[in-house]
């Protein structure tokens, strides 16, 4: 189960960093043929102005689209957090 701490800034403006507790394979970007709606992966992925995520330890990387504006996208993905 999913353990979200944070969401924080990045040196990169496009990107913002999850602290989550996860399972997936450390090194890659997720992608949504590997969820089923519902899931988190799945949720993020479809969120307005995500283009990506890559997977840490202990983190995703948000990675937005440049044409996106954060507060659009945050509202989303707080929205899909507070689901779960």
């Amino acid at each position: 189960y999913y353990i979200i701490m944070q969401l924080l800034d990045t040196p990169n403006p496009n990107a913002k960093k999850l602290l989550i507790n996860h399972s997936q394979e450390v090194g890659q970007y997720l992608d949504l043929d590997n969820f089923n709606q519902g899931d988190l992966e799945y949720e993020l992925l479809k969120a307005s102005g995500i283009e990506s995520i890559f997977v840490g330890p202990d983190f995703y990387t948000l990675l937005k689209n440049s044409s996106s504006d954060w507060s659009t996208v945050l509202k989303d993905i707080n929205n899909i957090l507070d689901t779960i």
